[in-house]
């Protein structure tokens, strides 16, 4: 089963748009950048919408923008508002409950995979886009001198 990009895009996205805050964007210009399909883009805006973290606005001149300052934005705001599913999940099937093993591994993962997740969200917590797009701009290639 792949792993979802949705955070990965997501944060590429709004890096994006912090470049220059008070332009709308549109999604073909982002999906340019990520390189991916603008439905996807439409897809992930709709949800970073839903969670207030991007404002649109439609017609000519019209696209996607931030709502809030890059410094207000946390990497866990963005993961909370594109993902989808957990990162660790339980087999769809429950263990058979009549082996010794089976009967506890359900709730021993579903307290190890609660632990890794708040711990995940901790971490991108202390992380603003504004920091993310501080490091992608510092990382941008030198220019090749013409001698």
């Amino acid at each position: 089963m792949p792993a979802s990009c949705q955070f990965a895009i997501g944060v590429h996205t709004l890096a994006l748009l912090a470049q220059s805050p008070d332009t709308f964007r549109t999604s073909s210009e982002i999906a340019e950048s990520t390189m991916t399909h603008a439905v996807v883009v439409r897809r992930l805006v709709a949800s970073l919408q839903e969670a207030g973290v991007v404002e649109t606005q439609k017609g000519p001149g019209g696209g996607v923008r931030l709502a809030k300052l890059p410094r207000q934005i946390t990497l866990a705001d963005i993961y909370r508002a594109v993902e989808t599913s957990e990162p660790l999940h339980l087999p769809h099937t429950p263990p058979n409950k009549n082996c010794r093993i089976g009967h506890a591994m359900q709730r021993i993962l579903e307290e190890i995979f609660d632990r890794a997740e708040s711990a995940l969200t901790e971490e991108l917590a202390c992380t603003t886009l504004s920091e993310v797009l501080e490091n992608a701009m510092a990382d941008q290639p030198k220019p090749i001198s013409t001698v």
